[in-house]
């Protein structure tokens, strides 16, 4: 699907919009600050990992996709770009992140009880600094709603349920169809954490 869609030309998103709210729900919202290491996963085609890094912060994106990838090379040269699943092994040390995003990344937006986002997470928990953040922004109407065809609209109990194994003190807000999600590593005993 990712990469007919990305050669057709993606998403579409307006710069000034964009830093705006990611500003406010994000930067502001966690106290992130100019300079710190990020890690954007599921990044298409580039659009956020070079807002981020126009905002100040040393940011580089992981996409599954390689369409996705080699297109967000050829629009924003000046930033990095890796082909690579959140599941895997990454081509960064361990504990090199002061934060990871992820922006409607599909595997969040289907049964977050499934192993796949729980491997991923758990996995992405491991590229954080002590005290590093997690952050996940997606759509949902909250409406519990799971259509076979389409993507499910996960409740914030879903969410919540989801980021307290990694994090007691998870946040999870909803503002105007979108669900913001945070948990900070190091926070999880280990008793509660994924295993296969």
């Amino acid at each position: 699907f990712y990469d007919t869609f990305y050669a057709s030309g993606g998403w579409r998103y307006g710069l000034l919009r964009e830093w705006w709210w990611h500003r406010r729900h994000v930067v502001r919202r966690f106290g992130l600050t100019r300079g710190q290491r990020m890690l954007e996963v599921a990044s298409g085609m580039g659009f956020h990992t070079n807002l981020f890094c126009l905002m100040g912060f040393d940011c580089v994106g992981i996409d599954t996709c390689p369409t996705g990838i080699e297109s967000a090379r050829k629009r924003y040269p000046r930033r990095t770009f890796h082909q690579a699943d959140a599941k895997g092994d990454l081509p960064f040390e361990r504990g090199s992140f002061d934060n990871i995003i992820t922006r409607g990344c599909s595997l969040y937006h289907y049964d977050l009880a499934a192993p796949g986002p729980h491997q991923a997470t758990a996995n992405l928990m491991q590229y954080l600094r002590p005290g590093g953040r997690f952050i996940l922004v997606i759509v949902s109407d909250l409406s519990g709603e799971r259509d076979p065809v389409k993507i499910w609209q996960n409740r914030i109990e879903d969410y919540r349920a989801h980021f307290e194994r990694y994090d007691a003190d998870c946040t999870v807000d909803w503002h105007r169809g979108v669900v913001i999600c945070s948990a900070r590593s190091g926070q999880c005993d280990g008793a509660t954490a994924f295993r296969p």
